[in-house]
């Protein structure tokens, strides 16, 4: 058996969509979990150390999205991201520890802070 380099190079889950300009629609590819797990199975097979999962109003939900991936792949860590005020932390730590166990110790977490300033102003408007 071949042994596998092991990366710390990280990659990207394109949850917002995918295509050759990002950040508009031209040439876009919609998001489907086909793709998804496509990107997942060659970053882990590529060796990658893990992928950043993003959060956003165009995003899908990035805990659904590394729940659904982390089954089909071995080494693949998830950086999920989450925004603090969205959910009670005792939730968010309650699927992070769930989501880390089941994955086998591969959940990471990135506490997003800030981003698009309209985005922000939607979210805490709704608290």
């Amino acid at each position: 058996m071949r042994h596998r380099k092991t990366s710390t190079s990280s990659g990207f889950c394109p949850t917002h969509g995918d295509g050759r300009y990002l950040g508009t629609t031209e040439g876009g590819r919609a998001v489907d979990l086909p793709y998804l797990q496509q990107v997942a199975l060659a970053a882990d097979n590529l060796g990658y150390y893990g992928v950043l999962i993003p959060t956003g109003k165009s995003c899908e939900d990035s805990w659904l999205v590394a729940s659904a991936l982390a089954p089909i792949t071995k080494k693949l860590h998830y950086l999920v991201a989450v925004r603090p005020g969205l959910q009670p932390p005792s939730l968010a730590a309650r699927m992070a520890a769930t989501l880390d166990r089941l994955s086998g110790g591969r959940l990471l977490i990135n506490v997003v802070t800030g981003g698009d300033p309209v985005e922000n102003k939607r979210v805490t408007a709704s608290f």
